[in-house]
């Protein structure tokens, strides 16, 4: 599978860093994920990260950018940013694909 696009230092994820205050984040914006406090390279090497944020580059594909960020947005607002019906969906598929991984 592909890698995908990175942006490192991301003025976006930077924000997104200090409102959730962490070390690090990677946030999708399209097809491109926003890095803060790590390199592309040690985002490529962590299989489970990579997989949390591949699911929202495909949230992105299927629903379309404005609409899913909108959803995104709306679904945060209402039952918070980790009960977030795509965030939950993101976690559980790191999860099997790390499942999956320590199966092999």
């Amino acid at each position: 599978m592909e890698a995908p696009r990175t942006w490192t230092h991301s003025p976006l994820a930077r924000i997104a860093r200090v409102v959730l205050g962490t070390r690090r984040v990677a946030m999708v914006i399209g097809r491109t994920v926003h890095l803060s406090g790590a390199s592309r390279q040690e985002f490529l090497a962590d299989a489970e990260w990579l997989a949390h944020e591949r699911v929202h580059i495909r949230q992105f594909r299927e629903h379309g950018f404005f609409p899913f960020l909108w959803k995104y947005l709306v679904e945060s607002a209402r039952v918070g940013y980790f009960n977030n019906r795509y965030e939950v969906e993101a976690r559980e598929e790191a999860r099997r694909v790390m499942e999956e991984r320590n199966n092999d």
